[in-house]
């Protein structure tokens, strides 16, 4: 132990503190920056692809890549060496600090304010600490900011409220930094020339706000207040690092082993599953391009194996369009998981609802029991992950909706922790044909920065139009040699900085045919007559699919269906968006058992159905009833027919499927679910002249005729009118993103529900909550009282019992609290049934048809 003469001034500041004992329990901040850092340190000799994608961004070798990672890790409080810091707690900054300082104790420093000081201190002082020429760039400076901006915000603005002149804090702060910065040096830059930096990569503050995380908790690092020599200190703590690095999940080692024979042993590969067995295993963009039903999922999580095992991803992200579907595939990655990462995947299910699936929900209590007894478990959630949706992409496997990335490349706290979590992973995003200009910008964004660092994204879709593949193939390398002028189907492109490869199979998968009668009405509704036919088929033994474009329609359908004679005997299901989360889940998961590939698959059953059934659920039906919509969400929705390999009811062999459209083009409100009219009117002409579609030839075939921008010769004046009229929109919606991603806005708090807003261009939900007022209190429908603002899990009762409605819809719900909830006081109807009247509009909230609006 040094003298206290000898005793550097760095060791005077505290970094953490017992706010309940701050003077009996603190810990020094020399030691929490070196806990950081040896966070960083384990973190980075454990994972080889995270030093890989280090490396590709800088364009150095991995030494000199740790060294520069290590030193600003251990740099990133550099702000707390300031007596404005320190002075949060007085009583223990007058213990430590050796100036009698109370100039500036009434200056509020927030939790951000530290890391602006530290980069404002750093541009200040950097030619004291011995890095020259302050004007050059890339310099020091860039990497300062980068992790001076751990607690969510990089600092913008490097001026701070000055302290008083002549305030002696002022040298001794400056000194005590002067000789942090020159330790630090001597212990992790020896073999870096300080004068020639390179650009500071944009991963760094992503894995540094992370390690802070982890090396801030005291359960692995506790608190030393004893002097020690930085290097002494620094080796004690790796050990710790290591067991804090294995108990939070953030990594695993994915197994050597790959493929589709390795994943789904003894499964027949279809085709387009033989071809990516053929593709090199090297990091890039890969767009498969296949029919529904044909093996796009496995795909793509046979070739992400590939990818993992030889280094080019530790991780896998897997976004989907819809809540729904992301529930239904962390069901269907769980099988994989373990083969994955045989030592152990952390699963982590993300988007809004997320906590209250019961899947998850059940890996999480796999993790409190697998710490408590320290069994093995293929699959689990870590409870550090599962805390905060800033870690959602730092387990093995990620499970979300396409909105979590999104919001990545947007201004929100700590979206550099959600970019870090993507640049390392391998991503999967399913359904791209499924998202409008707005969020494709975004998107475009996010294959940009994965094609910056070196990374790796595989991209799904039945029914990408061909001039959407060239945009996403040209993002990645826009030189690549452009080798398809009439592109086969199936197809998968795989894009890398070399160039380009194509593949498409010699033997094209077997022709399916769909049956097509369109049945013409003015008010896309089914007759009495096709309802009946419905019936019928269903007590033939089918399972019949009526598919509708508003919630409103389906609820109707579903009503008239139940009052038909001959229903007794069949199940009627009804499945949409507007329920209360706690009856949904429960629906959803009924759904897929009654319609989708498991042992409880029933017969004689109708289910009438919103878009939430088109994309990415493995249900199977037997035949389809179908309001009108744009040619690729048709096909999305026919994907449906047939799907299995199940037997099928008599008379129910062949695939059909009856659609419903306007007699004129005129589309009432369907024109506003989907923006281009002109989309619609010419799905509605193909299907006048086809009795029947042949797949896969359909996919691209009409798809391209419906999209070409060439004016069709029998194309109302109209319709060509709206067309252009969306298409400017479109372009508008699209610069937006662009302009949002540049920056100047002040973020948002990632748990912020606005922040979700920022994902998407069309109408956002409301949170509506159902009530009944009882002798002037407030209770759910279910009789029990609203927990009050200060109740642990508030939030939770709250989401169970909220109905996401339309934004149009704000009007009719003046009453709402801070949390945004808007309240829909109730009163008991018969049964499960309750009836709420505001102005001129009736609402009934039912257990089966759900919450309708009736004027």
């Amino acid at each position: 132990m040094a003298s206290k003469k000898e005793t550097p001034a760095y060791y005077k500041y505290w970094g953490k503190a017992d706010r309940a004992d701050p003077q009996g329990n603190y810990h020094l901040l020399a030691y929490h920056c070196l806990d950081v850092a040896a966070v960083a340190k384990t973190w980075w000799e454990k994972d080889a692809p995270l030093r890989r994608v280090f490396c590709a961004e800088l364009k150095t070798d991995e030494e000199t890549a740790k060294s520069l990672m290590l030193f600003f890790s251990a740099l990133h409080d550099l702000g707390k060496f300031d007596a404005r810091f320190q002075l949060k707690l007085p009583a223990l900054a007058q213990r430590l600090y050796p100036i009698d300082n109370d100039a500036d104790e009434g200056q509020d420093w927030d939790r951000d304010t530290h890391g602006l000081a530290g980069w404002a201190w750093f541009i200040k002082e950097q030619e004291k600490y011995g890095f020259g020429n302050v004007d050059y760039v890339p310099s020091p400076a860039e990497w300062m900011q980068t992790v001076a901006g751990h607690h969510g915000i990089l600092p913008r603005d490097s001026t701070l409220p000055a302290l008083h002149p002549g305030n002696p804090a002022i040298a001794f702060d400056s000194t005590s930094r002067i000789e942090w910065v020159s330790k630090l040096k001597k212990m992790f830059l020896k073999r870096v020339d300080i004068n020639a930096f390179p650009s500071c990569p944009s991963i760094l503050a992503g894995f540094c706000s992370i390690c802070d995380w982890l090396g801030s908790n005291a359960d692995y690092f506790p608190y030393v207040t004893e002097i020690i020599k930085p290097e002494k200190y620094f080796n004690s703590r790796l050990q710790f690092a290591n067991d804090a690095i294995a108990d939070s999940g953030v990594f695993q080692e994915p197994s050597p082993k790959h493929g589709m024979e390795y994943l789904f042993p003894g499964k027949i590969p279809y085709e387009i599953q033989k071809l990516i067995e053929k593709l090199p295993c090297q990091h890039g963009l890969t767009l498969i391009e296949a029919p529904t039903g044909s093996g796009k999922t496995e795909a793509a999580l046979a070739y992400a194996s590939c990818l993992l095992s030889n280094g080019f991803g530790d991780s896998i992200i897997f976004a989907l369009p819809t809540q729904a579907t992301s529930n239904a595939m962390l069901e269907r990655v769980e099988k994989v998981a373990g083969k994955l990462f045989p030592s152990g995947a952390n699963a982590v299910l993300a988007h809004g609802k997320a906590r209250y699936n019961h899947r998850f929900r059940n890996l999480q209590k796999i993790s409190a029991t697998v710490t408590q007894t320290g069994e093995d478990a293929s699959v689990q959630c870590a409870k550090w992950l599962a805390t905060s949706r800033k870690r959602v992409f730092l387990g093995q496997i990620g499970i979300c909706t396409i909105d979590q990335v999104l919001l990545s490349v947007l201004p929100i706290r700590h979206n550099f922790v959600r970019g870090f979590g993507i640049q390392k992973s391998v991503v999967i995003v399913d359904e791209i044909h499924a998202y409008d200009s707005y969020m494709n910008g975004l998107l475009d964004e996010v294959i940009k920065r994965q094609s910056k660092v070196g990374g790796s994204i595989i991209l799904l879709s039945a029914t990408l139009q061909s001039q959407r593949r060239e945009q996403i193939l040209d993002i990645w390398n826009k030189s690549r040699k452009k080798e398809l002028d009439n592109a086969p189907y199936p197809l998968i492109s795989n894009c890398t900085s070399a160039g380009g490869i194509y593949l498409s199979s010699v033997t094209p998968p077997p022709p399916k045919e769909v049956e097509i009668r369109l049945s013409e009405t003015n008010d896309l509704l089914p007759s009495k007559e096709i309802l009946s036919e419905a019936v019928e088929d269903a007590r033939n033994g089918g399972l019949i699919a009526i598919v509708c474009n508003l919630v409103a329609d389906a609820q109707k359908i579903a009503r008239t269906l139940r009052g038909l004679p001959g229903t007794d005997n069949i199940g009627i299901d009804l499945f949409h968006s507007r329920y209360r989360f706690v009856e949904r889940d429960v629906l959803e998961r009924k759904i897929i058992s009654y319609y989708g590939e498991c042992p409880l698959r029933a017969s004689k059953r109708i289910l009438v159905a919103t878009q939430v059934i088109e994309q990415s659920l493995n249900l199977d039906f037997d035949r389809m009833i179908t309001q009108i919509c744009p040619i690729d969400l048709l096909f999305q929705r026919l994907g449906r027919l047939h799907r299995l390999t199940n037997t099928r009811p008599k008379n129910l062999e062949k695939s059909s499927c009856i659609v419903l459209a306007p007699a004129v083009h005129e589309y009432g409100l369907h024109k506003y679910v989907y923006g281009d009219i002109r989309t619609l009117w010419r799905t509605q002409e193909i299907l006048k002249s086809s009795a029947s579609l042949v797949f896969p030839q359909a996919y691209r075939l009409l798809l391209e005729k419906v999209y070409n921008e060439e004016k069709w010769d029998n194309e109302p004046e109209d319709i060509s009118t709206q067309h252009g009229k969306f298409q400017n929109e479109q372009e508008g919606t699209r610069l937006c993103a662009i302009q949002l991603m540049k920056g100047g806005a002040v973020p948002f708090a990632d748990t912020d529900s606005r922040a979700a807003v920022l994902t998407r261009d069309g109408e956002m939900s409301l949170n509506l909550l159902p009530v009944l007022r009882i002798n002037g209190k407030r209770y759910f429908l279910d009789r029990t009282a609203l927990p009050s603002a200060d109740d642990v899990g508030r939030d939770e009762l709250m989401n169970l019992n909220s109905v996401p409605v339309p934004h149009s819809w704000i009007g009719n719900f003046p009453d709402y609290d801070e949390s945004g909830y808007r309240y829909l006081e109730m009163r008991q109807g018969e049964g499960n049934n309750w009836i709420a009247e505001t102005a001129n509009v009736k609402f009934t909230y039912d257990n089966f048809y759900g919450l309708e609006m009736k004027r």
